[in-house]
């Protein structure tokens, strides 16, 4: 394949994109199925063409310059069968249409097919274009593609003849579109052929971009078939590549009639410098379709949906107003834009102004007949159609309209409230302003109205919260005062828990020792009642202590006293100590106590031994006591420059609502009081504190209620 069958079969595909747009959007359904057939047989006239051009065999050559052949049946009787449908979708009133369309077709293919009266054979000369020797009745098939493309123009011409407006400007758009490409397609594929010129075989199948090129514009700028936005993009792609298509068919032209020679690096030259230069000529499309096409091709319910999504996010009035003009602005493609807010008095003022020509005059007195008969009943006034009216004929607010060239005036009403007006200039396009665009700055009206009210309020809101703030400076005054006083009593509150503390430590001290000796069998030996008794005030008694303890570091935490005495910890031995010490409870309870040793050493590191160790214990006999069977895990690991200890359970969990409350002063789970009656809710918040004050965290997860937890801590190795 050389770059004439990417030409080839690009034109081809540019025309049944063409087509599926037709098909997919196109509101009649008999001619988006004729135009859609005739694409199709246009993709295979193209596909046949490269295969034809690259076949190796003087049999398969043959073969498929016969097909070749074959399609222009096809398509010049749809074609013909287009005329007829279009503009009107409907069927040919014609009764013998088909029948010799259908007739006529089979007996051209049946003989250029199976015999060599049209294609009589194909000669391969190295280095030069296939040339094909014709038969004797190659007369009749030019006569025949003539016969049926007269005819089709005849029919189309017909029809602009008889059409009028909107329609007559289509279907001459169409129809030249046609001509030009079928009689173009008519010399360069019949007559030059028979002449013996086979230079440009290939421009029928370039020249259907005429067509192309024409329906896309009739679509664009005269709204062919109704369909509008989605040829917008597309169509600059369509424009783009033709262009660029034809450059390169006329300078592939002249290259194979002087510079054959180097026909294959001019070929490559051609194609990256094709490829440089799409870019640009994109832009300059895309810059003359929005000044010249686009004015009125948008989708209303997108321009809608982005205005409300905008209007959503701000409360200021001067956002508001960019972003109506940007939105309405993007859509018609207006020369000039205002708006203008509705005030007490009948009073008019110029809240947002671009391109208008207002001078220094800010504000003007409305009408009271314009606003009754069109402000108030959410109708939009057209200045020139309103000036026509036998009551505004010399109206001096309609004549200031027209000399600020102000086309449309859109109302913004809230319920029966008017809020103001959105004031349009002329398109760029020179379009009038149609049906669709009434209905759009209907809706825009209504959002932008409710936008602006709001804006409205937000601003009394917020001059009343200026002055509320005043006010409740003054008022706060006292409070600081009171804030003030409470911090004292904290602080003496505070200093009083740890007075108490520590004088509560001692005699608890003092019971320990004095149970422990009696226990021990220091004062005689006891009875086993006596000693089961001993012990359950042992345990009280430690707990206790264990409250104290948590109430003294709580003081010296909040009051920052707390002393931290830092060394080098092997915490491996810390945690297997501490395991070793609660075993015993664990064994009463029939749970497995299990510690998951790190595989590689753990690096000491330096902490409060006494106050870390306090935490593991803390997590370790919290997880026995919430766990009535199953297993407590132990885990401590490096994981980068952090050592993380973590204790998982089988216990009863902790409800989702209850994680954010864990580690808070005196919080327990739900529930945790029917297991652990003695629980004070300190632990996990001494332990929070303590890890905090190591640059740590803690947390703690779990799956839920009965599904086990799973307490954790990090500590930087640094």
């Amino acid at each position: 394949m050389d770059i004439f069958d990417y030409i080839v079969l690009a034109s081809a595909i540019a025309n049944i994109f063409l087509g599926f747009l037709i098909f997919k959007k196109g509101n009649n359904q008999l001619i988006k199925t004729t135009y859609g057939f005739l694409s199709l047989n246009i993709l295979f006239w193209a596909i046949a063409k490269v295969i034809y051009r690259n076949a190796l065999t003087i049999e398969l050559t043959i073969i498929w310059d016969r097909i070749l052949y074959i399609i222009p049946f096809f398509i010049v009787n749809t074609v013909l069968y287009f005329s007829y449908v279009f503009p009107e979708g409907k069927k040919p009133k014609n009764k013998f249409l088909i029948p010799i369309m259908v007739s006529t077709c089979m007996i051209m293919t049946i003989i250029t097919l199976f015999s060599d009266k049209i294609i009589a054979n194909v000669l391969i000369r190295p280095g030069e274009e296939k040339f094909m020797v014709f038969g004797k009745l190659y007369f009749l098939y030019s006569i025949y593609l003539f016969g049926f493309f007269f005819w089709s123009w005849v029919i189309s011409f017909k029809k602009i003849r008889e059409s009028i407006g909107l329609v007559k400007t289509q279907a001459s758009i169409v129809f030249w579109g046609i001509f030009l490409s079928s009689a173009t397609s008519l010399i360069t594929n019949v007559i030059m052929l028979r002449m013996g010129n086979f230079k440009l075989v290939w421009a029928g199948h370039i020249l259907i971009l005429i067509m192309v090129a024409f329906i896309a514009y009739a679509i664009i700028a005269h709204r062919l078939m109704d369909i509008k936005l989605v040829m917008r993009r597309y169509s600059v792609y369509l424009a783009s590549l033709s262009v660029i298509l034809i450059v390169v068919v006329v300078i592939k032209y002249f290259i194979e009639l002087y510079y054959a020679d180097y026909s294959i690096w001019l070929d490559l030259f051609i194609l990256l410098s094709s490829i440089s230069v799409y870019p640009a000529v994109k832009d300059y499309f895309y810059r003359v379709a929005n000044k010249h096409f686009f004015s009125s091709l948008y989708d209303s319910s997108e321009v809608i949906a982005t205005l409300s999504e905008k209007l959503r996010s701000t409360l200021e009035a001067e956002k508001i107003y960019e972003y109506i003009y940007q939105t309405l602005g993007n859509a018609f493609h207006v020369k000039a834009f205002g708006i203008l807010t509705y005030e007490k008095n009948n009073i008019y003022v110029i809240r947002y102004n671009q391109g208008f020509k207002v001078g220094s005059q800010a504000e003007f007195s409305g009408d009271e007949a314009l606003h009754r008969m069109f402000v108030e009943q959410n109708k939009a006034i057209i200045t020139e159609e309103v000036k026509r009216l036998e009551l505004f004929e010399k109206n001096q607010l309609i004549e200031l309209f027209l000399k600020l060239k102000v086309e449309i005036l859109a109302p913004l009403n809230v319920k029966n409230k008017t809020i103001g007006l959105i004031a349009l200039g002329a398109k760029e396009s020179g379009d009038m302003y149609n049906e669709e665009d009434f209905k759009v700055l209907e809706v825009v009206g209504a959002q932008a109205a409710i936008a602006l009210e709001n804006a409205l309020l937000y601003k009394e809101t917020k001059n009343f919260s200026v002055k509320l703030e005043k006010e409740v400076e003054k008022a706060t005054h006292d409070l600081r005062k009171a804030n003030t006083q409470l911090k004292k009593l904290d602080a003496a509150k505070s200093e009083f828990i740890s007075i108490a503390s520590h004088q509560l430590r001692t005699p608890l001290t003092v019971i320990k020792g004095y149970i422990s000796m009696m226990l021990e069998g220091n004062f005689g030996v006891l009875t086993k009642p006596e000693t089961e008794s001993l012990e359950k005030v042992f345990i009280s008694n430690e707990r206790l202590i264990q409250l104290v303890e948590n109430l003294l570091n709580i003081s010296r935490i909040e009051s920052g006293r707390l002393q931290f005495d830092f060394k080098q910890v092997d915490l491996n031995e810390m945690v297997e100590s501490v395991i070793e010490e609660l075993s015993g409870n664990a064994k009463k309870k029939g749970l497995i106590l299990q510690y998951k040793a790190s595989i590689k050493p753990i690096p000491k590191i330096k902490i409060d031994e006494e106050k870390i160790r306090q935490v593991v214990m803390n997590l370790i006999d919290n997880a026995i006591k919430y766990t009535k069977q199953g297993s407590v895990t132990v885990k401590l690991e490096q994981t980068g420059k952090k050592i993380s200890f973590s204790v998982a359970d089988s216990g009863m969990g902790v409800r989702p609502e209850d994680m954010v409350n864990l580690f808070k002063k005196f919080s327990r789970g739900t529930g945790t009081s029917l297991i652990h009656t003695e629980g004070t809710g300190l632990g996990l918040y001494v332990a929070r504190m303590m890890i905090a004050a190591h640059k740590g965290k803690i947390w703690a997860e779990s799956d839920g209620v009965g599904k086990g937890s799973r307490f954790c801590f990090e500590l930087p190795t640094k």
